[in-house]
């Protein structure tokens, strides 16, 4: 071989090679999640509820407080956005809290994600986001951020953000709402079911850290579309707590010993096969040998 065919076969091959790290490095696979089955309602919503982890989508939460035993109800507590881009391993959270319940209160959002930001949420700083964004190899959380003026708003890192590695063998689901159970649902209507019974919808329903009864007027609504996927979630949690256990030693003193709140949670998904994960804005220090390590991991995982 002579010096020129041997450099043009060196280029080529340093070219494919090349483009096989920058594949590999963004995540580009061959992506088809199917569509979720199932013959009985419980079948489907399971499996609906498991198609989540393979599908991309968009996912917003709405928190209302809809009756409080110890004062004012019908006002918004906060929402939680969800961006899910499974096809290429990226998730975004962006969890805002515009208004608090009177404290002391159990955290309204479900998820490890939920209990971190509403430990970050205080009555004067309000409104304030909470926003994580992760992929296969790296992590970035910001828990006290500006609130985004929308849903469609690219979510904005806060003071003090971190950057660590991401586990690979996470999934990246940090919230979920059902849970396989063996609860029988109602049918409301074509698509959409029901669960009212306690039993039934405790055992179907994922809950918020720190409940440890549930009150009358518990139930759920779900909504499937015309590909079985969920559609919209309607959840109403009744909790009864005793406030003491939740407060500081010198505020036990004023307090009832029981206390319901019903939160109600109202999920919309969509933009099934299209969503993508925004990866927030703003800066943050990135230690040079975990840069390395992120780039490793993205060319040894696929």
């Amino acid at each position: 071989m002579n010096r020129r065919s041997y450099l043009a076969a060196a280029g080529t091959a340093a070219a494919g090679l090349f483009g096989y790290a920058g594949v590999r490095v963004a995540d580009l696979r061959p992506y088809d999640p199917g569509l979720p089955g199932g013959e009985t309602p419980n079948e489907r919503i399971v499996d609906a509820a498991r198609h989540r982890y393979a599908a991309d989508h968009r996912a917003i939460t709405t928190v209302t407080v809809t009756r409080d035993s110890a004062g004012e109800s019908g006002y918004r507590v906060g929402r939680v956005r969800e961006h899910h881009e499974h096809s290429r391993r990226k998730h975004c959270y962006v969890l805002t809290t515009e208004r608090a319940p009177p404290q002391p209160s159990p955290q309204p959002y479900q998820g490890l994600l939920g209990l971190f930001h509403w430990t970050n949420v205080t009555a004067g700083s309000l409104p304030t986001s909470s926003v994580v964004y992760m992929t296969d190899s790296e992590s970035l959380q910001s828990w006290t951020a500006p609130a985004p003026e929308s849903v469609t708003a690219r979510p904005e890192l806060g003071a003090e953000p971190r950057h660590s590695q991401q586990a690979i063998e996470d999934s990246g689901m940090f919230r979920n709402v059902l849970r396989p159970h063996d609860a029988a649902w109602t049918t409301v209507n074509s698509g959409t079911y029901e669960l009212t019974d306690l039993d039934a919808y405790a055992k179907a329903v994922v809950l918020p850290r720190q409940i440890e009864r549930l009150g009358e007027g518990c139930g759920v609504r779900v909504t499937l579309d015309e590909d079985g996927r969920l559609s919209r979630i309607v959840d109403d949690c009744a909790v009864i707590f005793d406030p003491r256990a939740l407060a500081d030693d010198d505020e036990r003193g004023d307090l009832a010993t029981s206390r319901t709140i019903t939160f109600r949670r109202v999920t919309a998904f969509d933009r099934y096969g299209t969503a993508t994960a925004p990866r927030p804005t703003g800066s943050v220090d990135v230690d040079p040998s975990d840069r390395l390590r992120t780039l490793l991991t993205d060319l040894t995982i696929y």
